[in-house]
């Protein structure tokens, strides 16, 4: 059976399927890792708020909690398998600081954050160093880099809202929920 659709509806549905938004107009898709890995903070340095709330999709101006590390630490997150990483997104908040990246290749690094053991190999080493406030800081990996756990080095006091870790997931403008997303939409 034959329904007449409206232009108007159609040329709706074409710019929210292919306008994604910043940047490109039609683009590889990427999947946000963050909610579907296993985190955690290290204990050596001390931290105050929630290590859930920095994978709970809510970042200012919505009403978020922050996590604040008192002088410097480090975020570690695993996941299974190699997977391609794209980029990492901090919402920083009203304390901003330098960041270091380090993408391995097996191995972890211990509760402390002192000891990496095993080792893995290093995939990458990146540094950013602008010390935003109040907003996204993207860090970029670049073509070709794989891991399977990351850490994410404060290396001073930063009031952290969000973290993301995108990864590439091929040629669509379709892009996959994880489950720790849809779990996110539903609360």
């Amino acid at each position: 059976m034959y329904i007449p659709c409206p232009a108007f509806l159609l040329w709706l549905t074409l710019a929210l399927c292919l306008y994604p938004g910043e940047g490109d107009w039609l683009q590889a898709s990427s999947r946000n890792l963050a909610p579907d890995a296993v985190s955690r903070a290290t204990t050596y340095n001390t931290y105050s708020g929630d290590l859930a709330a920095l994978q709970d999709g809510k970042y200012p101006p919505q009403e978020a909690t922050p996590f604040f590390w008192h002088t410097k630490g480090i975020l570690t997150f695993e996941w299974q398998g190699e997977l391609p990483l794209e980029k990492v997104g901090i919402f920083v908040g009203e304390i901003g600081n330098n960041f270091q990246l380090r993408a391995y290749r097996g191995g972890h690094l211990d509760e402390t954050g002192t000891v990496r053991e095993p080792e893995g190999e290093r995939s990458t080493l990146l540094e950013e160093n602008s010390r935003l406030t109040d907003q996204w800081v993207q860090i970029p990996f670049g073509e070709g880099v794989l891991a399977d756990n990351l850490e994410l080095r404060a290396l001073g006091s930063v009031v952290i809202y969000e973290v993301e870790i995108y990864v590439r997931t091929g040629q669509t403008a379709v892009e996959r929920l994880g489950w720790g997303q849809v779990k996110a939409l539903h609360r």
